[in-house]
Formats: structure tokens, C-alpha cells, sequence
């Protein structure tokens, strides 16, 4: 029996608050899907909505993807919990995988996690 986990992908910006004046996060996109472990989290991603199972925010850009073989940065996240093997890719070195970095192209879940979307032009 194949195993399925929660993926929560949320895409965060800042936003100075105006009674503050401090910069705080806000989630532009929140969604939790069900990816069973043998199925990549973007095409997953892709599946639910092309099945209107999940409703992504107007006026949002896509979820990135450019190759989806894990060769470049396109649809990068970064993971803020939880575990996925994305044994498959070859952009990454060991320094970014270690820090959380990962392609959603070619990501299977290994438990439960939350990745922050949208992050190609964070990569340092």
C-alpha cells in the first residue's frame, strides 16, 4: 500500500504593517494537498487543479516549472517542514540540499511538509 502525505505549499511575501511599521510575512498562497510518496509533489500540484480539486488564488502567478527533470532552479521551494527525496535531481549540490532547497519537479514526500513556493531568485 502506498503511503500519501499532507504537502502544504504556501507562497509568502512581506508586507510592512501599517500600525507597526514592522515587516511581517503574509501567505499570498496556502494550499494542502494529498501526494501519495511515489508521485512527484508538482505534478500533484498540476493534477489537483487541472481536477479542480484545489483552487489556486486569481491573479497569482503559476507555480513555476521549466524543465521537470530537476536540472535547473525554475520551480524551486524550500522546505520549512518535513522530508522528501528528490533523489532524481542534478542542480542542487550538497550545501542547498542541506539548507532546505528543493525541486518540486522531481520531489516525492516522506512525510508530512510545508515548502515555501516561488523561490528561484532566492537562491544563493
Amino acid at each position: 500500500m502506498t503511503a500519501t502525505y499532507k504537502v502544504r505549499l504556501i507562497k509568502t511575501v512581506k508586507r510592512k504593517n501599517k500600525e507597526t511599521g514592522k515587516k511581517e510575512e503574509i501567505n499570498q498562497l496556502d494550499i494542502s494537498l494529498d501526494v501519495p510518496e511515489d508521485e512527484y509533489i508538482l505534478e500533484a500540484f498540476e493534477d489537483a487543479i487541472n481536477h479542480d480539486q484545489i483552487e489556486y488564488p486569481d491573479g497569482l502567478e503559476e507555480l513555476p516549472s521549466s524543465c521537470r527533470a530537476g536540472s535547473c532552479s525554475s520551480c524551486l521551494g524550500r522546505m520549512v517542514e518535513g522530508e522528501v527525496d528528490q533523489e532524481d535531481q542534478s542542480f542542487l549540490d550538497d550545501e542547498q540540499l542541506e539548507k532546505g532547497w528543493v525541486l518540486l519537479c522531481v520531489a516525492y514526500p516522506r512525510s508530512d511538509c510545508t515548502i515555501k513556493t516561488h523561490q528561484e531568485a532566492n537562491l544563493v
